[in-house]
């Protein structure tokens, strides 16, 4: 099913803004003393700071997709900056799948020594769906409607760096299990208004977002 990015640029843009103007600020991870033996085992065991980590390093990448043009939406211009993406999702990845065999306890704590619930972890893992595929959608809505072969093009592009993100959230659902209770459902409670991320997770058929999150019957209306 094919959906007008066009008409969803503006929930795009506002979605962006608010994500990024958290994550653009310093990590809160970095006020602990990563020198000390809690504060370094802190930061590589757990699942908060390894979620905080990608959003902060995911989100100047976001600019640049940000900072296309109608002029610059080339396939030779947007693939270095997809290339760039798929390094830090690839990288999470990585750092979650460190953490397998890792107590739930250790998982949820932040830098301060303080257990999580499950809206702190189904907000950051929102937040990084929003930042991404937002990135995503702006561009899309450059190129739609003006040209098939740019927007075919990217569409296969922007499918693999979907899949990359659908491996984070398979991985986070997974090192959580069923402790926290329905977190998957607690990510779709955010991302439910927010159109336009389901909208492009869709029409580039990310299975592994739409499968988990349950969004098969989900429509959007436009």
């Amino acid at each position: 099913m094919m959906f007008s990015f066009k008409s969803l640029a503006i929930a795009a843009g506002i979605a962006f803004a608010a994500i990024s103007s958290v994550a653009a600020t310093p990590l809160p991870c970095s006020t602990c003393d990563a020198s000390t033996t809690t504060g370094t085992y802190v930061q590589e065991k757990s699942l908060v700071y390894v979620l905080e980590k990608a959003k902060y390093d995911i989100t100047p990448v976001v600019v640049k997709f940000k900072s296309i043009t109608k002029e610059t939406c080339t396939v030779e211009h947007v693939t270095p900056l997809v290339e760039e993406l798929k390094v830090v999702l690839t990288g999470c990845i990585g750092n979650l799948h460190a953490l397998v065999g890792v107590e739930l306890d250790v998982l949820l704590l932040t830098s301060a020594g303080v257990r999580v619930t499950i809206d702190v972890v189904a907000g950051l893992v929102a937040d990084i769906l929003i930042l991404v595929f937002g990135a995503l959608s702006f561009v899309l809505s450059l190129v739609e409607g003006i040209d098939v072969v740019i927007f075919t093009t990217l569409c296969t592009l922007f499918a693999v760096v979907g899949g990359l993100v659908g491996t984070i959230l398979l991985a986070v659902l997974t090192l959580c299990g069923g402790v926290l209770g329905n977190l998957a459902g607690a990510i779709f409670f955010i991302l439910k208004d927010v159109e336009v991320i389901i909208a492009v997770i869709k029409t580039l058929n990310v299975s592994a977002c739409i499968n988990l999150l349950g969004l098969v019957n989900v429509h959007v209306a436009i």
